[in-house]
């Protein structure tokens, strides 16, 4: 793979206050957020020039700084907005996937005492990318139940986007030897909760479920719901047992990385005939279409 096409090596980020090409994007290895994952992030989309629920996502991420007790960032939700429209903007990309984050930043001294930290905003606008390949968008991906257990919502509150992600580190190495490429992990209870980036749903009976408890609330999870209202389909966001997911009609993952993404197999039995059913088919092409209604994208002024 040609250098200037890796992951990280294209498009724009902030950093200290600056807009600077992606490659010149460092954080001090001294910054808590990379010595304690003190920090918290969002991730948005940008398809055909435009933010999809762009407000939606500042609003978990407005709410995120604010329980992480980032006092010393120097702006808010207006400055957030204003930081990611400028990576979209520089970066010129039409296709993008842009994250936002911030961190404890450096304290004062080697006692790390977390109250002399000046906070750090970071975002920076790559090109597009999914949470799984081409073909596994077009044929469905293969999945595995890991026997790591995800972190109780008890410990760090997973509605709270961050880089703490040692179980699903693990879960991954699961699936790997399972020659599978990703891994949804279980509460102590045996109940489903998420994987790596992405939520999960499960087609039972006519009625679309996903997990309530330990996961991310993710904005294209929501956005499914209303979808499935519009279809008349009962979406219902309560506690899955791992034999409910097992029996169920269709799977599919939700992510802002993909949208809508097809599971054929589950610890290497089919889901359903083996492929994207019905109903997620037309679910992705309803949730592709809003991404040029207004009420749900925002335009980017890339000549600013």
């Amino acid at each position: 793979m040609a250098q200037d096409q890796r992951y990280g090596n294209q498009g724009f980020g902030y950093i200290d206050g600056e807009f600077v090409p992606m490659s010149e994007m460092r954080l001090p290895v001294t910054d808590l957020g990379f010595q304690l994952s003190d920090m918290c992030y969002d991730a948005l989309h940008i398809h055909k020039g435009r933010y999809f629920r762009m407000n939606d996502h500042l609003d978990r991420f407005e709410n995120a700084v604010a329980e992480r007790r980032y006092e010393t960032l120097g702006m808010g939700r207006n400055g957030f907005a204003e930081v990611l429209m400028g990576c979209a903007s520089r970066s010129g990309l039409r296709e993008s996937m842009v994250t936002i984050a911030a961190t404890r930043g450096v304290p004062d001294s080697g006692h790390k005492d977390l109250r002399s930290c000046q906070n750090r905003l970071m975002a920076w606008a790559v090109p597009y990318y999914s949470v799984v390949s081409d073909a596994e968008m077009r044929d469905g991906c293969d999945i595995v139940v890991a026997e790591t257990l995800r972190i109780p919502p008890e410990a760090v509150d997973p509605r709270i986007k961050n880089y703490g992600r040692l179980d699903f580190v693990a879960a991954m190495f699961e699936a790997y030897e399972k020659e599978a490429r990703y891994a949804v992990l279980l509460d102590g209870e045996g109940n489903v909760t998420e994987g790596r980036g992405w939520n999960i749903f499960a087609l039972r009976e006519g009625r679309l479920i996903s997990p309530d408890e330990g996961v991310l609330e993710g904005i294209t999870r929501r956005t499914v719901v209303e979808l499935a209202d519009r279809l008349n389909i009962q979406a219902q966001l309560v506690t899955l047992p791992v034999e409910d997911l097992r029996r169920a009609e269709e799977i599919f993952l939700t992510s802002t990385a993909g949208g809508i993404v097809p599971v054929r197999s589950i610890d290497g039995e089919d889901v359903g005939e083996g492929g994207p059913g019905p109903v997620t088919q037309r679910l992705a092409e309803m949730y592709w279409d809003l991404h040029e209604d207004d009420a749900y994208s925002t335009p980017i002024d890339y000549a600013a």
